[in-house]
């Protein structure tokens, strides 16, 4: 195995190992010093599979070291570790500001926070909402804020996409909303020079896009193609790049920097052919191309991709070989060294997967096939590309997104020859857009490109099964899955028997725990009162069958249900969903019974009533009663209909009903999901 390899992967495994196992730091850093020195002192004298093991274990303790040390939260001036309400607070926006439809959206940098009176030093890093109607802030603006900023709650129902989970590691904690009388900009500025010079060219670059590509939907590509924004596109072109394979366009990645660094040599080319134009040539593009890299805002697949072209556009003048092994190691370990919580960074992931399965796969699948002409082998190269990185990805994207692009064979050629095409025209209409008539002619030629690009995605979209949805792996299943997948190369590579036992078994493993998975849907029974806003949503589940009980507000709404409750369908097992609105019960006499005061279902042999009206009569007696649509304001009333009997409140009721009942019936027996999540029997 690759020795930089094997180093990066102990180094991943010490970043991991403080979710799976508490240590002691001071233990830890003391122990890594200890076997740091005894290495170097008797490391030549020691047995080699033993000093090897030592040097193992020795990168896994400078992992769990480093993130250790790059954890802020460990500085106990941190705003995580305040328990006061802040009067007021001073903070520094640290990132570009992001255009939303009813707000601008940015990160900011505490600075010092005020309690009781009196200004400290703090630090830590949180999510801003500022309304529409209040001045945009700027990069580097030093913002006093009233009031406190609160906690990113946990998810509040099962399965859905845990949001605190992705900001924690991005080490925020905390989200503030602001309205134009929250806040005031001092005369203060902190910025970061070369951030600052970026974000401004990245602004301008934008407002040059917005008035030389017309079209909404066409300038929203190319600004995400080029400057990494997908602040302008809608949910449904996203969905349509994801379902064709091609969602990698719209981010700023390896393709993008390879085509960055492509034009470079044609432009800069002709200073290789001069005295000392070598390195004129290679400091020229490195430059140009890191500064493309922090103008698109560093993300990982950005960096990473950066760092492999710095380290391959190097080896030749240092006197080494290009080595792409090396490169994709090296480029992983300096990112993990420098914010080690990017190893659960999605996006980190499948972009070092990909690369991976295109590094090591491709060029052996590439040469089982020939052509005769250039334009049918380069089909089949950019196709074996596409087949290799799907291969080393498809576990990934089942187990985050729950699908997989079944066109992408097909479509992927079509896209990175379009993309190809727009991505030098949309960088010359920004370069050129002060030229009269040919930024405008430019403009309306990337226009058009992209409208074909985006046509050609939703045309896939359209076709008969052009996505297998519903799919879904566990943790162990996807691990079985990659496991199974390197056995059946080492078999194709190797030729050796135990490598098909070692398939035969992992595969009959996986068909075991897929049989024992069936089994457990096809006898599960589980009632969920969702915690949706503003609406009420219950689910019923049978087998591998729900019933669907919620306003029609929420059905009529598939970007509610999607984000809410279709990846806990698909981890149930769900095959079939039957929908019906509570408003239309008339229409479905045997299953839901209308009364003055709400709806009674029965169900599975259990009585569920929604309490829609305050109970004038006999209150009604049930297994579960769903109080909804701030039918009760008052805890001595509901305590009075409904005793200690199953009572839940659901987000369908205002906020302010919620949290006046809470507070004054502090004792009540019941279930608020507005804070306790969705209920789940």
């Amino acid at each position: 195995m690759n020795t930089l390899l094997r180093f990066t992967l102990a180094f991943a495994v010490g970043v991991v190992l403080p979710d799976l196992w508490a240590l002691p730091a001071n233990a830890v850093l003391l122990g890594a010093g200890v076997l740091l020195l005894f290495l170097l002192v008797f490391s030549n004298r020691l047995n080699r599979y033993f000093s090897g093991s030592l040097w193992f274990l020795l990168a896994v303790a400078m992992g769990w070291a480093n993130r250790y040390l790059t954890t802020k939260t460990h500085d106990l001036s941190h705003i995580i570790h305040y328990t006061q309400p802040f009067e007021a607070y001073q903070a520094a926006v640290a990132a570009p500001v992001e255009v939303r439809r009813k707000t601008f959206k940015t990160e900011v940098e505490v600075r010092q926070i005020k309690i009781a009176g009196q200004w400290q030093k703090a630090t830590g890093r949180l999510l801003l909402y500022v309304a529409k109607n209040a001045p945009e802030p700027k990069y580097g603006d030093v913002l006093l804020i009233k009031g406190t900023p609160k906690r990113v709650l946990a998810p509040q129902n099962p399965a859905q996409f845990d949001y605190q989970k992705f900001l924690r590691y991005r080490q925020i904690f905390h989200q503030h909303y602001l309205r134009n009388t929250d806040f005031a900009t001092t005369q203060q500025i902190q910025t970061v020079w070369y951030k600052k010079w970026a974000y401004s060219l990245g602004k301008w670059s934008d407002t040059q896009l917005k008035r030389l590509v017309p079209w909404p939907r066409e300038y929203a590509v190319t600004k995400a193609m080029v400057l990494g924004l997908r602040d302008e596109m809608d949910p449904e072109l996203v969905q349509a790049y994801s379902v064709a394979g091609a969602v990698h366009v719209l981010s700023v990645s390896g393709f993008h920097i390879a085509i960055f660094v492509w034009i470079l040599s044609k432009l800069l080319g002709f200073l290789e052919k001069r005295k000392h134009g070598r390195g004129l040539y290679l400091t020229a593009t490195l430059a140009i191309m890191w500064f493309y890299a922090v103008l698109t805002g560093l993300s990982a697949p950005v960096i990473r991709s950066a760092l492999m072209f710095t380290l391959l556009l190097l080896a030749q003048p240092l006197g080494r070989k290009q080595n792409t092994e090396n490169a994709l190691f090296g480029s992983a370990f300096v990112l993990l060294l420098l914010d080690p919580l990017l190893i659960y960074s999605v996006s980190f992931q499948l972009s070092y997967a990909a690369l991976a399965g295109i590094i090591f796969l491709q060029p052996f699948l590439y040469q089982t096939l020939t052509f005769k002409y250039k334009w049918a082998d380069w089909i089949w190269a950019i196709t074996a590309v596409a087949l290799t990185a799907q291969l080393a990805t498809f576990p990934l994207g089942v187990y985050y997104f729950n699908q997989f692009p079944t066109y992408f064979w097909l479509m992927n050629p079509v896209v990175v020859g379009l993309a190809f095409l727009q991505l030098p025209l949309a960088l010359a209409t920004i370069v050129f857009s002060w030229v009269p008539f040919l930024a405008e002619g430019l403009g309306w030629t990337t226009t058009l490109t992209t409208w074909l690009l985006n046509q050609t995605v939703v045309w896939t979209e359209a076709l008969p099964y052009s996505r297998l949805a519903g799919l879904a792996f566990s943790k162990f299943e996807l691990v079985m899955v990659y496991a199974l997948i390197g056995t059946l190369l080492a078999l194709v590579y190797y030729r050796n028997r135990r490598w098909l036992w070692a398939t035969v078994v992992l595969s009959l493993g996986l068909f075991r725990w897929q049989l024992l998975e069936n089994q457990n849907y096809a006898t599960q029974k589980t009632m969920v009162i969702h915690a949706i806003p503003n609406q009420t949503a219950v689910s019923l589940i049978a087998g591998q069958r729900a019933l669907l009980l919620a306003d029609t507000a929420f059905l009529n709404d598939p970007r509610a249900f999607d984000f809410y409750l279709d990846d806990f369908y698909t981890q149930r097992g769900i095959r079939q969903a039957t929908r019906v609105a509570l408003e239309d019960s008339p229409r479905h006499p045997p299953l839901l019974k209308r009364f003055l005061f709400g709806q009674l279902l029965v169900w599975q042999n259990q009585k569920i009533v929604f309490i829609d009206q305050p109970v004038a009569a006999l209150p009604p007696v049930a297994d579960l009663i769903l109080v909804r649509k701030n039918a009760y304001r008052s805890p001595a009333d509901l305590l009075k209909s409904f005793g200690n009997q199953h009572v839940i409140l659901d987000n369908s009721n205002k906020y302010y009903v919620l949290e006046k009942l809470q507070q004054q019936g502090l004792n009540l027996p019941y279930h608020f999901t507005n804070e306790q999540g969705a209920w789940v029997k």
